[in-house]
Protein backbone atom coordinates (compact mmCIF):
# COMPACT_ATOMS: atom_id res chain seq x y z
CA UNK A 1 0.00 0.00 0.00
CA UNK A 2 1.34 3.32 -1.03
CA UNK A 3 1.67 5.92 1.67
CA UNK A 4 2.66 9.44 1.06
CA UNK A 5 5.90 10.29 2.62
CA UNK A 6 6.85 6.69 2.85
CA UNK A 7 10.11 5.13 1.92
CA UNK A 8 8.88 4.43 -1.62
CA UNK A 9 7.98 8.12 -2.30
CA UNK A 10 9.53 9.75 -5.43
CA UNK A 11 10.18 13.60 -5.51
CA UNK A 12 9.67 15.48 -8.88
CA UNK A 13 11.76 18.66 -9.30
CA UNK A 14 10.81 21.68 -11.67
CA UNK A 15 12.50 21.94 -15.05
CA UNK A 16 15.15 24.62 -15.37
CA UNK A 17 14.58 27.17 -18.26
CA UNK A 18 16.73 27.13 -21.31
CA UNK A 19 18.85 30.27 -21.23
CA UNK A 20 19.18 30.33 -25.00
CA UNK A 21 15.42 30.49 -25.57
CA UNK A 22 15.09 33.61 -23.29
CA UNK A 23 17.74 35.36 -25.23
CA UNK A 24 15.98 34.70 -28.48
CA UNK A 25 12.68 36.09 -27.17
CA UNK A 26 14.36 39.22 -25.82
CA UNK A 27 16.15 39.82 -29.05
CA UNK A 28 12.92 39.42 -31.02
CA UNK A 29 11.07 41.88 -28.81
CA UNK A 30 13.87 44.40 -29.10
CA UNK A 31 13.80 44.08 -32.83
CA UNK A 32 10.10 44.82 -32.94
CA UNK A 33 10.61 47.88 -30.78
CA UNK A 34 13.36 49.10 -33.03
CA UNK A 35 11.18 48.66 -36.06
CA UNK A 36 8.30 50.55 -34.38
CA UNK A 37 10.64 53.31 -33.26
CA UNK A 38 11.90 53.62 -36.76
CA UNK A 39 8.40 53.87 -38.15
CA UNK A 40 7.44 56.49 -35.47
CA UNK A 41 10.62 58.44 -36.20
CA UNK A 42 9.79 58.34 -39.88
CA UNK A 43 6.29 59.68 -39.12
CA UNK A 44 7.72 62.44 -36.97
CA UNK A 45 10.09 63.57 -39.67
CA UNK A 46 7.64 63.14 -42.50
CA UNK A 47 4.54 64.74 -40.89
CA UNK A 48 5.96 67.19 -38.30
CA UNK A 49 6.96 70.82 -38.73
CA UNK A 50 3.72 71.79 -40.49
CA UNK A 51 0.05 72.58 -40.00
CA UNK A 52 -2.10 69.46 -39.54
CA UNK A 53 -4.06 68.50 -42.58
CA UNK A 54 -7.67 69.70 -42.78
CA UNK A 55 -6.91 72.80 -40.71
CA UNK A 56 -8.90 75.96 -41.54
CA UNK A 57 -9.01 79.44 -40.03
CA UNK A 58 -12.27 81.33 -40.64
CA UNK A 59 -12.76 79.33 -43.84
CA UNK A 60 -9.16 79.70 -45.08
CA UNK A 61 -7.50 76.27 -45.62
CA UNK A 62 -3.94 76.04 -44.36
CA UNK A 63 -3.64 72.28 -43.69
CA UNK A 64 -0.33 70.69 -44.66
CA UNK A 65 1.47 74.02 -44.96
CA UNK A 66 4.62 74.96 -43.17
CA UNK A 67 4.30 77.58 -40.45
CA UNK A 68 5.64 80.37 -42.71
CA UNK A 69 3.51 79.29 -45.65
CA UNK A 70 0.43 79.22 -43.41
CA UNK A 71 1.16 82.74 -42.17
CA UNK A 72 1.62 83.95 -45.74
CA UNK A 73 -1.71 82.47 -46.82
CA UNK A 74 -3.52 83.97 -43.84
CA UNK A 75 -1.98 87.33 -44.54
CA UNK A 76 -3.07 87.12 -48.17
CA UNK A 77 -6.60 85.75 -47.75
CA UNK A 78 -7.79 86.48 -44.22
CA UNK A 79 -6.13 89.77 -43.33
CA UNK A 80 -8.03 91.78 -46.00
CA UNK A 81 -11.30 90.44 -44.58
CA UNK A 82 -10.21 91.51 -41.11
CA UNK A 83 -9.89 95.09 -42.31
CA UNK A 84 -13.34 95.30 -43.92
CA UNK A 85 -16.37 96.72 -42.04
CA UNK A 86 -18.13 94.33 -39.69
CA UNK A 87 -21.83 93.74 -40.32
CA UNK A 88 -23.86 93.45 -37.11
CA UNK A 89 -27.54 93.35 -36.22
CA UNK A 90 -29.21 94.54 -33.03
CA UNK A 91 -32.75 95.48 -32.15
CA UNK A 92 -34.05 94.52 -35.58
CA UNK A 93 -31.72 96.85 -37.47
CA UNK A 94 -28.40 96.44 -39.30
CA UNK A 95 -25.24 98.41 -38.66
CA UNK A 96 -21.61 98.38 -39.81
CA UNK A 97 -18.57 98.86 -37.61
CA UNK A 98 -14.97 99.52 -38.56
CA UNK A 99 -12.60 96.96 -36.99
CA UNK A 100 -9.90 99.59 -36.48
CA UNK A 101 -12.32 101.85 -34.60
CA UNK A 102 -13.62 98.89 -32.59
CA UNK A 103 -10.11 97.95 -31.51
CA UNK A 104 -10.19 94.55 -33.28
CA UNK A 105 -7.21 93.36 -35.35
CA UNK A 106 -6.12 89.96 -36.65
CA UNK A 107 -2.80 88.76 -35.23
CA UNK A 108 -1.62 86.79 -38.24
CA UNK A 109 1.59 85.48 -36.70
CA UNK A 110 -0.12 84.28 -33.51
CA UNK A 111 -2.87 82.63 -35.56
CA UNK A 112 -0.29 80.72 -37.63
CA UNK A 113 1.47 79.68 -34.42
CA UNK A 114 -1.82 78.38 -33.00
CA UNK A 115 -2.37 76.11 -36.04
CA UNK A 116 1.23 74.99 -36.57
CA UNK A 117 2.61 71.72 -35.06
CA UNK A 118 6.42 71.76 -34.79
CA UNK A 119 8.47 68.55 -35.23
CA UNK A 120 8.08 66.66 -31.96
CA UNK A 121 8.09 63.12 -30.56
CA UNK A 122 5.04 63.95 -28.38
CA UNK A 123 2.57 61.25 -29.45
CA UNK A 124 -0.42 63.51 -28.77
CA UNK A 125 0.81 66.08 -31.27
CA UNK A 126 1.72 63.36 -33.77
CA UNK A 127 -1.84 62.04 -33.52
CA UNK A 128 -3.07 65.58 -34.19
CA UNK A 129 -1.08 65.62 -37.40
CA UNK A 130 -2.37 62.18 -38.44
CA UNK A 131 -6.02 62.80 -37.57
CA UNK A 132 -6.17 66.44 -38.78
CA UNK A 133 -6.41 69.87 -37.13
CA UNK A 134 -9.97 71.00 -37.93
CA UNK A 135 -11.05 74.65 -37.35
CA UNK A 136 -8.65 76.99 -35.55
CA UNK A 137 -10.02 80.28 -34.16
CA UNK A 138 -8.32 83.45 -35.36
CA UNK A 139 -6.11 85.05 -32.74
CA UNK A 140 -7.09 88.70 -32.26
CA UNK A 141 -5.52 91.77 -30.75
CA UNK A 142 -8.29 93.50 -28.78
CA UNK A 143 -8.14 97.07 -27.55
CA UNK A 144 -10.80 96.86 -24.83
CA UNK A 145 -11.05 100.62 -24.38
CA UNK A 146 -11.81 101.23 -28.05
CA UNK A 147 -14.09 98.20 -28.22
CA UNK A 148 -16.16 99.44 -25.26
CA UNK A 149 -16.31 102.93 -26.77
CA UNK A 150 -17.60 101.51 -30.07
CA UNK A 151 -20.25 99.45 -28.28
CA UNK A 152 -21.30 102.53 -26.28
CA UNK A 153 -21.70 104.53 -29.51
CA UNK A 154 -23.66 101.68 -31.07
CA UNK A 155 -25.92 101.50 -28.00
CA UNK A 156 -26.98 105.11 -28.60
CA UNK A 157 -28.32 104.01 -31.98
CA UNK A 158 -29.83 100.73 -30.83
CA UNK A 159 -31.36 101.82 -27.51
CA UNK A 160 -34.82 103.28 -27.86
CA UNK A 161 -37.83 103.24 -25.58
CA UNK A 162 -40.95 101.40 -26.50
CA UNK A 163 -43.48 103.54 -28.35
CA UNK A 164 -46.81 103.26 -26.64
CA UNK A 165 -50.05 102.99 -28.51
CA UNK A 166 -52.04 106.22 -28.32
CA UNK A 167 -54.87 108.02 -30.07
CA UNK A 168 -55.08 111.65 -31.13
CA UNK A 169 -58.13 113.49 -32.43
CA UNK A 170 -56.97 116.24 -34.75
CA UNK A 171 -59.83 117.69 -36.77
CA UNK A 172 -62.38 115.71 -34.81
CA UNK A 173 -61.24 112.37 -36.27
CA UNK A 174 -59.60 109.68 -34.12
CA UNK A 175 -56.14 108.77 -35.34
CA UNK A 176 -54.50 105.61 -33.93
CA UNK A 177 -50.74 105.56 -33.39
CA UNK A 178 -49.36 102.03 -33.58
CA UNK A 179 -47.23 100.65 -30.72
CA UNK A 180 -43.61 99.67 -31.29
CA UNK A 181 -41.18 97.66 -29.23
CA UNK A 182 -38.08 99.28 -27.83
CA UNK A 183 -34.62 97.78 -27.41
CA UNK A 184 -31.67 98.04 -25.06
CA UNK A 185 -28.27 96.72 -26.09
CA UNK A 186 -26.51 94.44 -23.60
CA UNK A 187 -23.18 96.24 -23.79
CA UNK A 188 -20.96 93.73 -21.99
CA UNK A 189 -22.38 90.71 -23.82
CA UNK A 190 -22.27 92.59 -27.13
CA UNK A 191 -18.59 93.43 -26.69
CA UNK A 192 -17.75 89.81 -25.84
CA UNK A 193 -19.73 88.40 -28.77
CA UNK A 194 -18.28 90.90 -31.23
CA UNK A 195 -14.72 89.92 -30.27
CA UNK A 196 -15.61 86.21 -30.24
CA UNK A 197 -17.44 86.06 -33.57
CA UNK A 198 -15.28 88.51 -35.52
CA UNK A 199 -14.27 86.86 -38.85
CA UNK A 200 -16.32 83.76 -38.02
CA UNK A 201 -19.91 84.98 -38.51
CA UNK A 202 -21.52 87.65 -40.67
CA UNK A 203 -23.63 89.43 -39.75
CA UNK A 204 -22.99 89.15 -36.02
CA UNK A 205 -26.25 89.25 -34.05
CA UNK A 206 -25.59 91.31 -30.94
CA UNK A 207 -27.83 90.77 -27.89
CA UNK A 208 -30.44 93.48 -27.29
CA UNK A 209 -33.32 93.10 -24.87
CA UNK A 210 -36.75 93.83 -26.32
CA UNK A 211 -38.87 96.32 -24.37
CA UNK A 212 -42.55 95.75 -24.94
CA UNK A 213 -45.00 98.69 -24.83
CA UNK A 214 -47.45 98.72 -21.94
CA UNK A 215 -50.31 99.33 -24.37
CA UNK A 216 -50.22 97.01 -27.36
CA UNK A 217 -52.23 96.54 -30.52
CA UNK A 218 -55.13 94.75 -28.81
CA UNK A 219 -55.55 97.62 -26.36
CA UNK A 220 -55.39 100.13 -29.20
CA UNK A 221 -58.15 98.31 -31.08
CA UNK A 222 -60.31 98.19 -27.94
CA UNK A 223 -59.88 101.90 -27.21
CA UNK A 224 -60.76 102.86 -30.78
CA UNK A 225 -63.89 100.72 -30.70
CA UNK A 226 -65.16 101.53 -27.21
CA UNK A 227 -64.22 105.20 -26.79
CA UNK A 228 -62.44 107.03 -29.62
CA UNK A 229 -64.99 106.48 -32.36
CA UNK A 230 -68.07 107.14 -30.18
CA UNK A 231 -66.36 110.24 -28.73
CA UNK A 232 -66.23 111.95 -32.12
CA UNK A 233 -69.69 110.88 -33.25
CA UNK A 234 -71.54 114.14 -32.44
CA UNK A 235 -71.62 117.28 -30.31
CA UNK A 236 -71.69 117.30 -26.51
CA UNK A 237 -74.05 119.68 -24.71
CA UNK A 238 -72.43 121.52 -21.78
CA UNK A 239 -75.05 122.44 -19.17
CA UNK A 240 -74.04 125.33 -16.86
CA UNK A 241 -76.89 126.08 -14.48
CA UNK A 242 -79.81 127.26 -16.61
CA UNK A 243 -77.62 127.94 -19.65
CA UNK A 244 -75.96 125.59 -22.11
CA UNK A 245 -73.82 125.44 -25.22
CA UNK A 246 -72.66 122.73 -27.64
CA UNK A 247 -69.04 121.72 -28.17
CA UNK A 248 -68.11 120.12 -31.46
CA UNK A 249 -65.89 117.07 -32.06
CA UNK A 250 -63.29 119.44 -33.54
CA UNK A 251 -63.23 121.55 -30.35
CA UNK A 252 -62.97 118.47 -28.13
CA UNK A 253 -60.41 116.79 -30.38
CA UNK A 254 -58.09 119.81 -30.26
CA UNK A 255 -57.38 119.05 -26.59
CA UNK A 256 -58.07 115.29 -26.35
CA UNK A 257 -55.80 112.26 -26.55
CA UNK A 258 -55.73 108.73 -25.22
CA UNK A 259 -52.56 107.57 -23.49
CA UNK A 260 -51.68 104.50 -21.39
CA UNK A 261 -52.15 104.63 -17.63
CA UNK A 262 -49.92 102.77 -15.15
CA UNK A 263 -51.59 99.47 -16.04
CA UNK A 264 -51.30 99.93 -19.80
CA UNK A 265 -54.93 100.87 -20.39
CA UNK A 266 -55.52 103.65 -22.92
CA UNK A 267 -57.29 106.40 -20.99
CA UNK A 268 -58.79 109.65 -22.33
CA UNK A 269 -57.03 112.86 -21.25
CA UNK A 270 -58.71 116.17 -22.06
CA UNK A 271 -56.31 119.06 -21.41
CA UNK A 272 -58.39 121.51 -19.34
CA UNK A 273 -56.42 124.59 -20.39
CA UNK A 274 -56.42 123.82 -24.12
CA UNK A 275 -60.08 122.85 -24.10
CA UNK A 276 -61.09 126.03 -22.26
CA UNK A 277 -59.17 128.05 -24.84
CA UNK A 278 -60.94 126.23 -27.69
CA UNK A 279 -64.37 127.13 -26.28
CA UNK A 280 -63.42 130.47 -24.70
CA UNK A 281 -66.08 132.46 -26.57
CA UNK A 282 -68.78 130.04 -25.44
CA UNK A 283 -67.57 130.09 -21.83
CA UNK A 284 -67.71 133.88 -21.82
CA UNK A 285 -71.47 133.63 -22.30
CA UNK A 286 -71.96 131.60 -19.11
CA UNK A 287 -69.32 133.02 -16.78
CA UNK A 288 -68.10 136.41 -15.59
CA UNK A 289 -64.43 137.24 -15.18
CA UNK A 290 -63.35 138.82 -11.87
CA UNK A 291 -62.00 142.36 -11.91
CA UNK A 292 -58.81 143.26 -10.06
CA UNK A 293 -58.65 146.32 -7.90
CA UNK A 294 -57.01 149.18 -9.78
CA UNK A 295 -54.97 152.10 -8.54
CA UNK A 296 -55.42 155.12 -10.77
CA UNK A 297 -54.48 158.77 -10.48
CA UNK A 298 -57.63 160.82 -10.18
CA UNK A 299 -57.77 164.44 -9.11
CA UNK A 300 -54.00 164.46 -8.67
CA UNK A 301 -53.98 161.60 -6.15
CA UNK A 302 -54.06 157.79 -6.16
CA UNK A 303 -57.55 156.32 -6.09
CA UNK A 304 -58.47 152.65 -5.67
CA UNK A 305 -61.14 151.22 -7.94
CA UNK A 306 -62.63 148.28 -6.01
CA UNK A 307 -62.19 144.72 -7.13
CA UNK A 308 -65.16 142.57 -8.14
CA UNK A 309 -65.59 138.82 -7.76
CA UNK A 310 -66.75 136.79 -10.73
CA UNK A 311 -68.12 133.34 -11.38
CA UNK A 312 -66.27 130.88 -13.56
CA UNK A 313 -66.57 127.37 -14.91
CA UNK A 314 -63.75 125.33 -13.32
CA UNK A 315 -61.58 124.07 -16.16
CA UNK A 316 -60.75 120.73 -14.57
CA UNK A 317 -64.38 119.91 -13.74
CA UNK A 318 -65.48 120.97 -17.22
CA UNK A 319 -62.96 118.60 -18.80
CA UNK A 320 -64.01 115.73 -16.51
CA UNK A 321 -67.70 116.21 -17.31
CA UNK A 322 -67.09 116.33 -21.06
CA UNK A 323 -64.90 113.18 -21.01
CA UNK A 324 -67.61 111.33 -19.10
CA UNK A 325 -70.17 112.23 -21.79
CA UNK A 326 -68.04 111.34 -24.83
CA UNK A 327 -68.68 107.55 -25.01
CA UNK A 328 -72.45 108.07 -24.62
CA UNK A 329 -75.01 108.45 -27.38
CA UNK A 330 -78.01 110.59 -28.18
CA UNK A 331 -79.56 112.70 -25.42
CA UNK A 332 -77.12 111.27 -22.86
CA UNK A 333 -74.22 113.26 -24.33
CA UNK A 334 -74.59 116.01 -21.71
CA UNK A 335 -71.85 117.44 -19.47
CA UNK A 336 -73.23 119.19 -16.39
CA UNK A 337 -71.00 121.60 -14.46
CA UNK A 338 -71.55 124.40 -11.94
CA UNK A 339 -69.75 127.73 -11.74
CA UNK A 340 -67.67 128.72 -8.73
CA UNK A 341 -66.83 132.12 -7.29
CA UNK A 342 -63.73 133.52 -8.99
CA UNK A 343 -61.69 135.85 -6.83
CA UNK A 344 -59.59 138.65 -8.37
CA UNK A 345 -55.82 138.43 -8.20
CA UNK A 346 -55.66 141.84 -6.49
CA UNK A 347 -58.44 142.55 -4.04
CA UNK A 348 -59.39 145.98 -2.74
CA UNK A 349 -57.91 145.17 0.67
CA UNK A 350 -54.63 144.04 -0.89
CA UNK A 351 -54.47 147.21 -2.99
CA UNK A 352 -54.84 149.35 0.14
CA UNK A 353 -52.01 147.47 1.86
CA UNK A 354 -49.65 148.37 -0.99
CA UNK A 355 -49.41 151.89 0.37
CA UNK A 356 -49.50 153.80 -2.92
CA UNK A 357 -50.20 157.25 -1.51
CA UNK A 358 -47.50 159.82 -2.39
CA UNK A 359 -44.95 160.83 -5.00
CA UNK A 360 -41.60 159.27 -4.13
CA UNK A 361 -39.74 160.28 -7.30
CA UNK A 362 -40.25 162.23 -10.51
CA UNK A 363 -38.03 163.00 -13.49
CA UNK A 364 -38.47 164.95 -16.73
CA UNK A 365 -36.38 165.08 -19.89
CA UNK A 366 -36.83 167.28 -22.96
CA UNK A 367 -36.45 166.57 -26.65
CA UNK A 368 -36.24 168.63 -29.85
CA UNK A 369 -39.16 168.64 -32.20
CA UNK A 370 -39.69 165.72 -34.55
CA UNK A 371 -43.08 164.20 -35.17
CA UNK A 372 -41.72 160.64 -34.90
CA UNK A 373 -40.54 161.51 -31.36
CA UNK A 374 -44.02 162.70 -30.37
CA UNK A 375 -45.50 159.45 -31.70
CA UNK A 376 -42.97 156.98 -30.32
CA UNK A 377 -42.25 158.68 -26.99
CA UNK A 378 -45.95 159.27 -26.44
CA UNK A 379 -46.83 155.65 -27.25
CA UNK A 380 -44.13 154.23 -24.95
CA UNK A 381 -45.21 156.53 -22.12
CA UNK A 382 -48.81 155.43 -22.64
CA UNK A 383 -47.84 151.75 -22.40
CA UNK A 384 -45.93 152.06 -19.10
CA UNK A 385 -48.45 154.46 -17.55
CA UNK A 386 -50.45 152.76 -14.80
CA UNK A 387 -48.01 149.87 -14.33
CA UNK A 388 -48.17 148.60 -10.74
CA UNK A 389 -44.93 147.04 -9.51
CA UNK A 390 -45.53 145.03 -6.33
CA UNK A 391 -42.82 144.51 -3.68
CA UNK A 392 -40.06 142.33 -5.09
CA UNK A 393 -41.34 142.54 -8.67
CA UNK A 394 -39.25 143.76 -11.60
CA UNK A 395 -40.18 146.59 -13.94
CA UNK A 396 -39.26 145.75 -17.56
CA UNK A 397 -39.66 148.48 -20.16
CA UNK A 398 -39.56 146.01 -23.05
CA UNK A 399 -42.02 143.79 -21.22
CA UNK A 400 -44.54 146.62 -20.93
CA UNK A 401 -43.92 148.43 -24.20
CA UNK A 402 -43.54 145.35 -26.37
CA UNK A 403 -42.03 145.17 -29.84
CA UNK A 404 -41.87 148.44 -31.71
CA UNK A 405 -44.12 147.74 -34.68
CA UNK A 406 -46.63 149.73 -36.66
CA UNK A 407 -49.38 147.48 -35.30
CA UNK A 408 -48.26 148.43 -31.78
CA UNK A 409 -48.53 152.13 -32.60
CA UNK A 410 -44.91 153.01 -33.45
CA UNK A 411 -43.42 154.73 -36.45
CA UNK A 412 -39.94 155.02 -37.97
CA UNK A 413 -37.39 157.32 -36.42
CA UNK A 414 -33.68 157.59 -35.74
CA UNK A 415 -31.94 155.08 -33.48
CA UNK A 416 -28.26 154.49 -32.66
CA UNK A 417 -26.90 151.20 -33.98
CA UNK A 418 -23.19 150.35 -33.84
CA UNK A 419 -22.35 153.97 -33.18
CA UNK A 420 -24.27 155.26 -36.23
CA UNK A 421 -27.67 156.84 -36.66
CA UNK A 422 -30.09 154.63 -38.53
CA UNK A 423 -33.81 154.80 -39.29
CA UNK A 424 -35.91 152.13 -37.62
CA UNK A 425 -39.27 151.65 -35.93
CA UNK A 426 -39.43 153.02 -32.40
CA UNK A 427 -36.77 155.69 -32.62
CA UNK A 428 -37.06 157.87 -29.51
CA UNK A 429 -38.17 155.18 -27.03
CA UNK A 430 -34.80 155.49 -25.29
CA UNK A 431 -35.97 158.94 -24.14
CA UNK A 432 -38.64 157.18 -22.07
CA UNK A 433 -36.08 154.62 -20.86
CA UNK A 434 -33.74 157.40 -19.67
CA UNK A 435 -36.52 159.28 -17.92
CA UNK A 436 -37.80 156.13 -16.20
CA UNK A 437 -34.28 155.12 -15.18
CA UNK A 438 -33.73 158.44 -13.43
CA UNK A 439 -37.10 158.27 -11.65
CA UNK A 440 -36.22 154.80 -10.35
CA UNK A 441 -32.63 155.93 -9.56
CA UNK A 442 -33.79 158.68 -7.23
CA UNK A 443 -36.51 156.48 -5.68
CA UNK A 444 -33.76 154.07 -4.57
CA UNK A 445 -34.98 151.18 -6.74
CA UNK A 446 -32.54 148.32 -7.37
CA UNK A 447 -30.85 148.59 -10.78
CA UNK A 448 -31.27 145.22 -12.53
CA UNK A 449 -30.38 146.12 -16.13
CA UNK A 450 -29.54 149.30 -17.96
CA UNK A 451 -27.02 150.41 -20.54
CA UNK A 452 -26.04 153.97 -21.49
CA UNK A 453 -25.89 155.07 -25.12
CA UNK A 454 -22.66 154.41 -26.96
CA UNK A 455 -22.00 158.15 -27.24
CA UNK A 456 -23.20 161.05 -25.14
CA UNK A 457 -26.45 162.88 -25.97
CA UNK A 458 -26.42 166.26 -24.31
CA UNK A 459 -30.14 166.42 -23.45
CA UNK A 460 -29.58 163.54 -20.98
CA UNK A 461 -27.74 163.74 -17.62
CA UNK A 462 -24.16 162.47 -17.98
CA UNK A 463 -23.87 158.81 -16.95
CA UNK A 464 -27.52 158.58 -15.90
CA UNK A 465 -29.27 157.49 -19.05
CA UNK A 466 -30.37 154.29 -20.73
CA UNK A 467 -30.89 152.95 -24.22
CA UNK A 468 -33.18 150.06 -25.14
CA UNK A 469 -33.61 147.82 -28.15
CA UNK A 470 -36.21 145.13 -28.60
CA UNK A 471 -34.81 141.64 -28.12
CA UNK A 472 -31.38 142.64 -26.79
CA UNK A 473 -31.34 145.73 -24.51
CA UNK A 474 -33.85 146.37 -21.75
CA UNK A 475 -34.34 148.69 -18.80
CA UNK A 476 -35.15 146.76 -15.63
CA UNK A 477 -35.39 147.73 -11.98
CA UNK A 478 -36.67 145.90 -8.93
CA UNK A 479 -39.08 147.27 -6.34
CA UNK A 480 -36.94 146.79 -3.23
CA UNK A 481 -39.46 148.27 -0.80
CA UNK A 482 -42.39 146.76 1.14
CA UNK A 483 -44.82 149.00 -0.79
CA UNK A 484 -46.25 148.98 -4.27
CA UNK A 485 -44.92 151.39 -6.90
CA UNK A 486 -47.35 152.95 -9.41
CA UNK A 487 -45.80 154.32 -12.61
CA UNK A 488 -47.32 157.47 -14.06
CA UNK A 489 -45.97 158.73 -17.40
CA UNK A 490 -47.02 161.40 -19.89
CA UNK A 491 -45.61 163.74 -22.53
CA UNK A 492 -45.97 167.35 -23.52
CA UNK A 493 -45.64 167.09 -27.31
CA UNK A 494 -43.17 169.24 -29.17
CA UNK A 495 -44.08 171.71 -31.90
CA UNK A 496 -41.95 173.26 -34.62
CA UNK A 497 -41.28 176.14 -32.25
CA UNK A 498 -41.15 174.34 -28.87
CA UNK A 499 -39.39 171.38 -27.37
CA UNK A 500 -41.30 168.43 -26.03
CA UNK A 501 -40.95 166.73 -22.66
CA UNK A 502 -41.66 163.38 -21.07
CA UNK A 503 -42.22 162.91 -17.34
CA UNK A 504 -42.19 159.73 -15.29
CA UNK A 505 -43.56 159.89 -11.76
CA UNK A 506 -43.44 157.06 -9.19
CA UNK A 507 -46.14 156.84 -6.52
CA UNK A 508 -45.61 154.78 -3.37
CA UNK A 509 -44.74 155.34 0.29
CA UNK A 510 -41.38 157.02 0.74
CA UNK A 511 -38.87 154.42 1.94
CA UNK A 512 -35.38 155.41 0.74
CA UNK A 513 -33.41 158.64 0.77
CA UNK A 514 -30.95 158.98 -2.11
CA UNK A 515 -27.86 161.15 -2.57
CA UNK A 516 -26.04 161.34 -5.91
CA UNK A 517 -22.77 162.71 -7.23
CA UNK A 518 -21.46 162.78 -10.80
CA UNK A 519 -17.79 163.32 -11.53
CA UNK A 520 -16.42 165.62 -14.17
CA UNK A 521 -15.63 163.99 -17.54
CA UNK A 522 -12.16 162.45 -17.85
CA UNK A 523 -10.14 160.56 -20.48
CA UNK A 524 -11.58 162.83 -23.14
CA UNK A 525 -11.17 161.62 -26.74
CA UNK A 526 -11.80 163.81 -29.80
CA UNK A 527 -14.15 162.65 -32.59
CA UNK A 528 -13.00 161.66 -36.07
CA UNK A 529 -14.43 162.28 -39.51
CA UNK A 530 -15.81 159.15 -41.14
CA UNK A 531 -17.11 158.57 -44.64
CA UNK A 532 -20.01 156.11 -44.84
CA UNK A 533 -21.23 154.86 -48.22
CA UNK A 534 -23.60 152.23 -46.82
CA UNK A 535 -27.30 152.37 -47.65
CA UNK A 536 -29.27 154.14 -44.95
CA UNK A 537 -26.40 156.41 -43.91
CA UNK A 538 -27.46 159.42 -41.83
CA UNK A 539 -25.04 162.38 -41.86
CA UNK A 540 -23.81 163.59 -38.48
CA UNK A 541 -22.49 167.09 -39.03
CA UNK A 542 -20.98 167.84 -35.62
CA UNK A 543 -18.89 165.34 -33.77
CA UNK A 544 -19.01 164.95 -29.97
CA UNK A 545 -16.07 164.14 -27.72
CA UNK A 546 -15.93 160.80 -26.01
CA UNK A 547 -15.14 160.61 -22.30
CA UNK A 548 -15.59 158.69 -19.08
CA UNK A 549 -17.64 159.70 -16.08
CA UNK A 550 -18.43 158.18 -12.66
CA UNK A 551 -21.90 158.26 -11.13
CA UNK A 552 -22.13 157.57 -7.39
CA UNK A 553 -25.29 156.81 -5.45
CA UNK A 554 -25.77 156.52 -1.70
CA UNK A 555 -29.01 155.02 -0.33
CA UNK A 556 -30.16 155.77 3.22
CA UNK A 557 -32.92 154.44 5.43
CA UNK A 558 -33.90 156.50 8.49
CA UNK A 559 -30.66 158.42 8.21
CA UNK A 560 -28.43 155.32 8.07
CA UNK A 561 -26.40 154.37 4.98
CA UNK A 562 -27.75 151.12 3.58
CA UNK A 563 -25.96 150.86 0.23
CA UNK A 564 -23.56 152.72 -2.03
CA UNK A 565 -22.60 152.13 -5.64
CA UNK A 566 -20.43 153.57 -8.38
CA UNK A 567 -21.30 153.32 -12.07
CA UNK A 568 -18.31 153.84 -14.41
CA UNK A 569 -19.66 155.00 -17.77
CA UNK A 570 -17.62 155.22 -20.96
CA UNK A 571 -18.83 157.23 -23.96
CA UNK A 572 -17.18 156.73 -27.33
CA UNK A 573 -16.66 159.82 -29.48
CA UNK A 574 -19.58 160.61 -31.77
CA UNK A 575 -17.72 160.86 -35.02
CA UNK A 576 -18.56 163.35 -37.72
CA UNK A 577 -20.20 161.23 -40.46
CA UNK A 578 -20.20 162.22 -44.12
CA UNK A 579 -22.37 160.00 -46.30
CA UNK A 580 -20.55 158.84 -49.40
CA UNK A 581 -17.19 157.43 -50.39
CA UNK A 582 -14.03 158.92 -49.01
CA UNK A 583 -12.52 161.33 -51.59
CA UNK A 584 -9.25 160.33 -53.14
CA UNK A 585 -6.10 162.36 -52.66
CA UNK A 586 -5.69 164.92 -55.47
CA UNK A 587 -3.19 163.84 -58.05
CA UNK A 588 0.25 165.35 -57.68
CA UNK A 589 0.73 167.92 -60.51
CA UNK A 590 3.54 167.12 -62.90
CA UNK A 591 6.81 169.02 -62.37
CA UNK A 592 7.30 172.15 -64.49
CA UNK A 593 9.18 171.68 -67.73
Amino acid sequence: MFQPGGADQTQVLPRQPDRRTGRIVALAAGGVMLVMLGVYTSLVFSLGDRVPRGTTVAGVEIGGLSRDAAEARLRQRLLPRAEKPIDVTAGGKSYTLKPSEAGLALNVAATADAAYVPRTFNPVRVVEVLVGGGEVRPVLTVDKKRLNATIAALAKKVDRPAREARITFAGGTPKPHEPRSGYKLDRDAAAQKLAKQFLLTSPIALPAAEILPAAGQDELDRAMREFAQPAMSSVVKVQVGDESFDVTPEEVGSALQMVPDAEGTLTPKLDPKKFAAAVADKLDEVQKEPQDAQIVISGGAPTILPSKAGHAVPRAKLAQAVVAALPKTGDERVAKVQTVVAQPELTTAEARKLGVREIVSEFTTHYPHAEYRNVNIGRAAELINGALIKPGEIFSLNGLVGERTKENGFTEGYIIRNGRLREDLGGGVSQVATTTYNAAFFAGMEDVEHRPHSFYIDRYPMGREATVFWGSLDLKWRNNTPYGVLVQAWINPSTPSTTGSVTVRLWSTKYWTVREETSKPYNVKPPKTIYDDEEGCVPQENGVEGFQVDVKRWIYRDGKLVDSEVDHVTYAPEDRVICGPEPKDPETPPPPE
